[in-house]
């Protein structure tokens, strides 16, 4: 009976960790892609990467990152043509910016994420990005 109690106190206590605050906003860090986009690492290399969200309430909708003649911009909303779109949850995405989630594992065996174009756009991206130590994401 005790270890049936804190079991059930563990998995609640992990719960609890998992769940998203309503404060969340995935353009919070979004935002931060161009602040972290490192102009030498990319070169003049062309991309285009859409981040688009479902089933996440106030998250949802897409957001295109473009980088083109060495800088990065991101803008609210789908452009008709892409690299790469990202189409996953809020959650996902949060699961992602913790280290909790590996893209390659998400994308063909757990179908978290659904890459259309180019699979490995997005990684090619956080390949441009010069994130801080003390940044608190793992990944953008």
């Amino acid at each position: 009976m005790l270890m049936q109690n804190i079991m059930e106190w563990a998995v609640r206590q992990r719960w609890k960790k998992l769940q998203i605050s309503e404060d969340y906003k995935v353009d919070d860090y979004l935002n931060k892609i161009p602040e972290y986009f490192n102009a030498e690492r990319a070169g003049d290399r062309n991309l285009t990467v859409v981040y688009e969200f479902h089933d996440s309430g106030k998250n949802d909708g897409a957001w295109t990152v473009v980088i083109a003649d060495g800088k990065c911009t991101l803008t609210k909303g789908e452009v008709g043509k892409y690299d790469t779109l990202l189409y996953m949850t809020a959650e996902s995405y949060r699961r992602i910016l913790m280290g909790r989630l590996e893209f390659a594992r998400l994308a063909y065996s757990v179908g978290a994420i659904r890459y259309f174009g180019h699979t490995l756009g997005h990684r090619e991206l956080n390949d441009y990005l010069t994130i801080p130590k003390n940044a608190g994401v793992a990944a953008l």
